[in-house]
């Protein structure tokens, strides 16, 4: 018999080492039993559908800008930003309507490898409502900037209404859709394995250029007619359907 003896701080060790074996062993177990063949057998099928609606679009996307040339930088610079800040004070009386400037530049002009002048532009984008009348601003700002493009497209509250009103109507088809291909299987039952929800394609605007006579449009000429038409929204729900026999 062996008679050797432990610290006493070496016991606690010991005990906690045989819990954690015990513990470890139940789990395995619990995994074991848990992977049942009933879980994976039987027929995957891999399906999808597709939600879509027209939308009319809401929002109007217009691109104008100010070209310019001088013997100097500055004096091209000043002409640009004199006729922007015009523009911009032209409308103060639409608060509704965003604006934003971007793409300002200024460039030597070479003739013969010789700067002969300089040439800038920026440009002014205006992001407009769709209402009634409100396309009439066109004319405020002809005398200052140079029209160059038009695009529509779908407000945000409206895009995420109609999202989440498509995406409920997509998961019913859905589920009816899986219930139909294991009817037609003759499944004697069936599960959804996986199950993915798209809807971050959104839409494609739709570009309107300018046409030539139309960039030289002066102020006391009425405004373009426009039609805004619609966009499609698109939800498309993606899966994997386990087939029972």
């Amino acid at each position: 018999m062996n008679n050797t003896t432990y610290p006493a701080f070496l016991l606690p060790i010991f005990i906690l080492s045989l819990l954690l074996l015990s513990v470890t062993s139940l789990t395995v177990n619990a995994d074991d039993s848990y992977k049942d063949d009933s879980y994976t057998k039987g027929n995957k099928v891999h399906f999808s559908i597709t939600e879509s609606q027209n939308v009319a679009n809401n929002r109007i996307t217009l691109t104008f800008n100010r070209v310019a040339e001088g013997i100097s930088p500055q004096a091209v610079a000043n002409e640009i930003n004199l006729k922007m800040q015009a523009a911009i004070r032209a409308l103060k009386a639409y608060p509704e309507i965003i604006t934003q400037t971007n793409q300002y530049n200024i460039r030597p002009i070479y003739k013969k490898q010789v700067i002969s002048h300089w040439r800038g532009q920026q440009s002014l984008v205006l992001s407009i409502e769709n209402k009634p009348g409100l396309i009439a601003i066109l004319t405020k700002i002809q005398p200052y900037l140079a029209y160059q493009s038009m695009q529509f497209g779908i407000s945000d509250s409206v895009k995420k209404q109609v999202m989440a009103q498509l995406t409920d109507k997509a998961i019913q088809s859905y589920r009816k859709q899986a219930q139909r291909i294991a009817n037609n299987f003759q499944a004697s039952s069936f599960r959804i394995l996986e199950t993915r929800i798209n809807n971050a394609n959104g839409y494609t605007p739709q570009p309107r250029y300018a046409r030539s006579e139309m960039a030289m449009m002066s102020s006391d000429m009425a405004a373009p007619a426009v039609k805004v038409g619609q966009s499609k929204l698109n939800v498309t729900i993606t899966g994997t359907l386990l087939l029972t026999p």
